[in-house]
């Protein structure tokens, strides 16, 4: 996320990376539809760390045929001055547990 890595890494990691996931999450939806009674999925939300990686969403989207998002448990709250909105929404996926801890009990 800093920078640092070889002028390589996207061609060569990255997008192996990102075609793999994007395959598997197609052969989950697969998996999903055809041994279950379910047989459509109309919305993917992608959460966790690697969820914001640009293109993902797209790319799952383009190889499901799914309308797919990244999850932001943060949309629509009202936040401090203290919180950088942009760097919030860069890590909001990989915040999803803790936020729904942070809001048990609360009333909305």
């Amino acid at each position: 996320r800093q920078g640092g890595l070889p002028d390589s890494y996207e061609q060569e990691v990255l997008q192996p990376f990102l075609q793999t996931l994007a395959g598997e999450a197609a052969r989950a939806v697969s998996f999903f539809t055809n041994s279950t009674q379910y047989n459509k999925v109309d919305h993917l939300l992608l959460a966790g760390g690697v969820a914001a990686t640009t293109g993902l969403a797209a790319l799952i989207q383009q190889k499901t045929e799914i309308h797919t998002l990244v999850a932001n448990p943060f949309h629509g709250m009202t936040l401090v001055n203290k919180i950088k909105a942009s760097q919030l929404e860069t890590d909001a996926p990989a915040l999803m547990i803790a936020c729904g801890l942070a809001l048990r009990g609360v009333d909305a």
